[in-house]
């Protein structure tokens, strides 16, 4: 989702019951499902688990993965607090009285290689334009620099950021020991893209109305850097 500014800290979690069930996982829980790491080239040098997710990317209906059932104590803290910080909001409320509440899209684990990167890029399908991109990082260090839309930053274990996925983003991790984040997508229900009022203005956002924008082939200038 597109906003006025790359990184919109949300608040900060203790992570230590998540890293507990991270030290239970071996390599192959980490290299169980390959398919985002042979999808999408800037992903190569990472690893995943998929809590809930779908290789669809749909925005409605998410699948709970089985290892929900594991992370489920450790991640439900996380939802509650992403869910108080947009559904209290004006908009929220507002919006939920029509399309009900807001929701988890996706939440998965991202592993990122000693020494790897994710090299820049921009996210462009409908579901991830339309929902709020969080990262919570569990393990990581100060050698590992995030930088979206040319502002680099250390995200500290713990902390609840929203980052703005519309601009270009990208990872590196100089660090010799993997870094780990988990990654939640959230939908206000209803919600529009900023492009909307220009592009459709007497409709909803969809995968149809909002193709142009989503990919970029209609340059945002909603939020200017």
């Amino acid at each position: 989702m597109n906003f006025q500014g790359s990184f919109n800290k949300i608040g900060t979690l203790d992570v230590s019951h998540f890293k507990h069930l991270l030290d239970q996982l071996s390599q192959e829980h980490w290299l169980e499902d390959t398919q985002r790491q042979r999808r999408y080239e800037v992903h190569r040098q990472t690893q995943s688990i998929g809590i809930v997710y779908d290789y669809d990317f749909r925005h409605a209906n998410p699948t709970i993965q089985p290892s929900f059932r594991l992370f489920e104590p450790a991640l439900m803290p996380a939802v509650k607090m992403i869910a108080a910080h947009f559904d209290d909001t004006d908009e929220g409320v507002s919006l939920a009285q029509e399309y009900g509440p807001g929701y988890c899209i996706r939440a998965n684990l991202v592993s990122l290689n000693p020494g790897g990167r994710i090299e820049p890029h921009q996210d462009k399908n409908f579901s991830l334009t339309h929902s709020h991109r969080i990262h919570i990082p569990l393990v990581t260090n100060p050698l590992v620099k995030f930088d979206v839309g040319g502002e680099i930053r250390y995200l500290m274990e713990g902390e609840v950021i929203e980052i703005n996925n519309r601009r270009t983003h990208s990872v590196v991790n100089e660090s010799n020991s993997s870094r780990i984040h988990l990654i939640i997508d959230w939908v206000i229900a209803g919600q529009q893209c900023c492009c909307a009022a220009k592009t459709h203005p007497n409709g909803p956002c969809n995968p149809e109305a909002c193709l142009q924008t989503d990919r970029l082939n209609i340059p945002c200038s909603c939020y200017e850097i």
